[in-house]
């Protein structure tokens, strides 16, 4: 249904022949005049002139213009040139009822202004156009200075630039990031993605594959082809990875949080409401931890950026043994129904680390 989003993402691949002009910041609506209709507004703002643009392919445009109350959750010019979309035509190589709904998917059939949010709130699900969810984080006081609030809000990984830009019929959020979402589970996700077939493959090698389409939530930091290679696993060379002579949970079952569901965004949220930016947790069925913390920079605006690591509790001096850190944003916060997958450019843990003795 969602398959826009494979469309975009090989978009992304294509090299750019042109750039975005610069223009003014988002217009906001001047108090002593009538609000406008969510429609106008989004078309008399350059900065989401691309969204606009998707609305009028799919016809989205004029409803937005209908009464409502709706709460639209708009990605920014800049969020869709992430995925490689940098003008109008671009959406013309797209399904137009796969587009309809991504876009459905940004907009609530509500109207939510941040006061409405609970404070502190993690992951609160607001119900959306497109009969799903969307999961909203807003972290407002920090737990060591309550007096002094942040307020910043974070939808399925994307971060709030604008909030409570008031419309005639609703409210409207800017955001950093396209959401993606994509029904089905991340077995599903995965199988469908070519470039993480070796990743697959050592995850059905080592019998962690049907966990992948379990129900509840997990997260999974997968390594695609490439990374799989620089660590030198190949679809070759997984054969002699057996499990009688490796430890799969450490090897590969590091990557599977099973029971847990974290967008990047979560970890600034966390350094805000509980003072803590990230996690240190055993793996599942090995006596190693993972550690994962993420940061955002507010101020530059840049996209959140992770560091996944390994630490042996039985060897503390050594600390995080290893790391991977990346804040390719366009490859993380993939979400499916049974869990979020994130892109993993490399391994922390190499074939001869997880041997058994």
């Amino acid at each position: 249904m969602f398959t826009y989003i494979r469309s975009c993402m090989l978009l992304a691949l294509l090299p750019l022949a042109f750039t975005a002009c610069k223009h003014d910041e988002l217009v906001m609506p001047d108090q002593k005049e009538s609000y406008r209709l969510a429609g106008d507004f989004i078309k008399n703002n350059y900065d989401l002139s691309l969204f606009n643009a998707a609305m009028e392919y799919t016809g989205l445009a004029a409803e937005m213009n209908g009464p409502g109350p709706y709460t639209l959750l708009v990605p920014g010019n800049t969020a869709f040139n992430e995925l490689g979309i940098t003008r109008a035509s671009d959406f013309l190589r797209l399904n137009k009822d796969s587009l309809k709904a991504a876009l459905q998917y940004h907009i609530l059939t509500r109207r939510l202004p941040a006061s409405a949010i609970p404070a502190n709130g993690v992951d609160i699900r607001y119900g959306n156009m497109a009969g799903r969810e969307v999961y909203l984080t807003y972290a407002s006081f920090p737990v060591d200075y309550p007096q002094f609030p942040q307020n910043q809000l974070f939808i399925n990984g994307s971060y709030a630039v604008k909030k409570d830009v008031v419309l005639a019929n609703g409210v409207l959020y800017v955001l950093d990031k396209v959401m993606k979402y994509t029904p089905g589970t991340v077995q599903d996700w995965l199988a469908a993605r070519a470039e993480y077939s070796v990743f697959v493959a050592a995850l059905k090698q080592f019998g962690l594959w049907g966990d992948m389409s379990a129900a509840g939530s997990m997260t999974v930091f997968a390594p695609d082809n490439e990374a799989m290679k620089r660590a030198g696993i190949t679809m070759e060379s997984l054969k002699a990875l057996t499990p009688e002579r490796y430890i799969g949970a450490r090897l590969f079952g590091i990557y599977l949080l099973r029971n847990k569901r974290f967008f990047l965004t979560d970890f600034p949220a966390f350094a805000i409401i509980y003072g803590t930016t990230g996690v240190e947790l055993s793996i599942e069925g090995d006596v190693y931890n993972y550690t994962l913390n993420a940061t955002k920079n507010f101020g530059q605006l840049a996209p959140a950026e992770f560091t996944f690591g390994y630490k042996d509790p039985a060897r503390p001096v050594l600390g995080v043994i290893r790391t991977v850190s990346s804040n390719t944003s366009r490859l993380t916060d993939n979400l499916t129904d049974n869990g979020i997958v994130h892109d993993m450019p490399g391994l922390v843990i190499l074939p001869e680390e997880a041997q058994k003795k």
